[in-house]
């Protein structure tokens, strides 16, 4: 009797170390009551071995009912819920079955003992000290993205086909038998349950990678449009600004250039210098603003930066096709297709510490697609990550500009290409009009 009561104390505790070791870092609800409460499962499965032993009843029966309780144990102490828990102890039951059908096949093969024997108890001891270190480091780490991954339909039929083939090799093979842990059938039903169990994990490892890219991808979208939108506000606001300022500059001017014209008439020629002097005034009120192309929002952006460049000594020249009214790209997507080439553009020859400043913009129309290129001076130093420019003012974030002026183009039909060529930044962006 005690040698097969420590046969089913040895293939029974790497059964219940498996589960307890992957799901121990976990949240639980009670760690030591289900560590108390395995225990007491093993012992009164022990407890149920030893008087099925003593009066010659099979205790399979009782086996299957123990894993049950055990199922339990688990269910009521993790914080797993119910599907995820049954994929993780099939997986712990599977591995029971194979230690249990290995060492039994090898004993009977080998030494010619029984099933149950103290070789096979030792054979069993073996095996899961060298198996679950294996383990531990191989599933291990998935047991984190297991916990996290939010999918109730995968986590439902997963564990169908390891679990169908659990119950198939419970029926038809016994190694508790010594006719059954002998045959080659024996051998083939448990390898296949490992075969078996080690495609459901990497069908599994798959789908839960391919998930957590969705998940990040969805994620990064709706980013993106929440930018997007908010960036399209501002941008909004900010063109209608620009044409205000715009409109007021140039009738101040206006108005500027008409007065001083009356205080120079009403001095007449009785104060030369002071004539003199008022020529000069209006010899240098600025010219109107250059009208860079029939959009209006376009090119009181435009307009803009290239003032802000003539202050800031960066050579700017601008050949520019865009149509005053556009069906598809309307005037907030242009202007924050505009304004971020621009604002980047200015940063960046800003930083340069030496060597010619410049901006080269130009765009152009044909077959109802804008085209949008720029050529700027930039001091020559990039940092990318992922194929993605990051931004000079967040450290490791990519450049929101950037990622705002790809987003407009890609939602009209385009895309947009940035690359850095020596001390020169080319920005290209297309999208249908």
């Amino acid at each position: 009797m005690m040698e097969q009561l420590f046969y089913i104390f040895c293939t029974t505790l790497p059964g219940h170390v498996l589960p307890l070791a992957l799901l121990w870092h976990f949240p639980w609800r009670s760690r030591r009551t289900a560590l108390v409460l395995v225990l007491c499962n093993v012992l009164c499965k022990t407890a149920a071995a030893a008087a099925c032993i003593a009066n010659g009843i099979s205790f399979r029966g009782l086996e299957i009912l123990f894993s049950f309780l055990g199922f339990v144990i688990y269910l009521c102490c993790s914080r797993l819920d119910f599907f995820r828990l049954l994929s993780v102890f099939i997986l712990a039951v599977d591995y029971l079955l194979l230690i249990r059908g290995i060492s039994s096949f090898l004993t009977v093969r080998l030494f010619s003992t029984l099933s149950q024997s103290w070789e096979s108890s030792v054979c069993a001891l073996l095996l899961g000290a060298i198996s679950l270190p294996l383990l531990f480091r191989v599933c291990g780490p998935s047991m984190r993205q297991i916990y996290q991954t939010d999918a109730p339909r995968l986590w439902r039929v997963i564990w169908l086909v390891p679990g169908l083939l659990t119950v198939m090799t419970i029926l038809f093979t016994n190694a508790y038998r010594q006719d059954s842990a002998e045959r080659w059938e024996f051998l083939f039903f448990r390898v296949s349950l490992l075969i078996c169990v080690m495609v459901t994990y990497y069908v599994l490892l798959q789908s839960l990678e391919s998930l957590r890219r969705q998940v990040a991808l969805e994620q990064q979208l709706m980013f993106d449009k929440e930018l997007l939108e908010i960036q399209t506000l501002e941008q909004s606001k900010r063109s209608q600004l620009l044409m205000e300022t715009a409109e007021q500059t140039r009738q101040i001017r206006h108005d500027l250039r008409h007065h001083l014209r009356l205080i120079q008439a009403m001095a007449g020629n009785d104060n030369p210098r002071l004539c003199e002097y008022i020529a000069t005034l209006i010899r240098d009120i600025p010219a109107a603003v250059q009208d860079y192309c029939e959009n209006p929002t376009v090119n009181a952006v435009v307009s803009h930066y290239a003032a802000r460049c003539q202050q800031e000594g960066i050579a700017f020249a601008a050949r520019l096709t865009v149509p005053a009214q556009n069906e598809n790209l309307d005037d907030r997507a242009l202007c924050i297709v505009f304004a971020n080439l621009l604002e980047n553009a200015v940063e960046a020859c800003g930083r340069m510490a030496g060597g010619k400043k410049f901006i080269r913009l130009n765009s152009s129309l044909e077959y109802g697609v804008l085209t949008v290129t720029m050529d700027n001076s930039f001091d020559g130093q990039t940092r990318q990550e992922n194929g993605k420019f990051l931004s000079s003012k967040r450290a490791g974030a990519p450049g929101v500009g950037l990622s705002s002026i790809r987003a407009v183009a890609k939602a009209h039909q385009g895309d947009a290409r940035f690359e850095a060529d020596g001390q020169v930044f080319r920005s290209s962006v297309y999208a249908k009009l």
